[in-house]
């Protein structure tokens, strides 16, 4: 009997033992189960606020994002070039910070010049874009911020040149710098980027084409024949009439005041 007795509670143990197992195993199970179940319901959760933000997005599109203005509008571009930059430049490689310091100021004086009528597009490195609708500038007030912008720019030149003592490349030819004003009308859309307005359309092309021509001087303000109607120059200049073959567009005219 005892022996019995024994092997019974020996067989009670394994019995045991093996339900404590069993009970443990059900246990991991029923955990994993849960945690999978909590795991899809998290990804789920995730794709929907993603599609959520994405319909937002939609509707309310992200800071600095191109919003296009498909109409093109009649528009009067105005763009002051600095002459003889890239020699100024180059030839100003050890004294850079002037170099750069003295383009910036004469940028920034045409620009408070040209901003009382019309508005600044973007800056170009020795040029910057300004634009207007046309009809909102009189020919004679669109001709006197063309001349303001001149003043401006040879004010700041000798203002620089008088207060500068340094002996730099770049100090010592501040007078190297001239300036020509390209003036043209025509059809652009208008987009903001980042704070600034860019223009878009064959005409923008147009007048950075005819930048590049073959006119003798530093010195200028050349108007093509669409812009023509548009302003008058206070003063008496000499003018010339000129024609240039921009390719794709065609020969463009215009008329080159000294």
């Amino acid at each position: 009997m005892g022996q019995m007795h024994q092997s019974m509670d020996g067989m009670s143990l394994h019995m045991l033992v093996m339900w404590v197992v069993m009970a443990a195993v059900l246990l991991l199970v029923i955990v994993f189960v849960l945690l999978m179940t909590r795991r899809a319901t998290t990804v789920g959760i995730s794709l929907a606020q993603l599609a959520s933000r994405r319909s937002a997005n939609e509707k309310f599109p992200v800071k600095n994002a191109i919003i296009p203005n498909s109409e093109a509008t009649d528009t009067i571009f105005v763009l002051p070039d600095i002459s003889n930059y890239t020699s100024f430049m180059t030839g100003s490689q050890f004294s850079f910070g002037h170099a750069q310091h003295i383009i910036f100021a004469l940028v920034n004086a045409m620009i408070e010049a040209a901003t009382r009528k019309i508005e600044l597009s973007k800056l170009e490195g020795d040029a910057a874009l300004f634009f207007v609708d046309a009809g909102k500038c009189s020919e004679a007030e669109l001709g006197e911020t063309v001349i303001d912008i001149f003043r401006a720019f040879f004010r700041e030149r000798r203002r620089l040149k008088q207060s500068n003592i340094c002996p730099c490349r770049a100090c010592s030819h501040i007078d190297q710098l001239d300036l020509k004003i390209f003036i043209h009308r025509g059809q652009a859309a208008r987009f903001e980027f980042r704070g600034s307005t860019d223009l878009f359309g064959t005409d923008v092309i147009v007048l950075h084409r005819i930048m590049k021509n073959g006119v003798d001087g530093h010195r200028y303000v050349m108007i093509t024949d669409a812009a023509e109607s548009c302003i008058e120059l206070p003063g008496a200049f000499d003018r010339s009439l000129i024609e240039e073959d921009v390719q794709h567009v065609g020969k463009v005219r215009a008329s080159v005041y000294h």
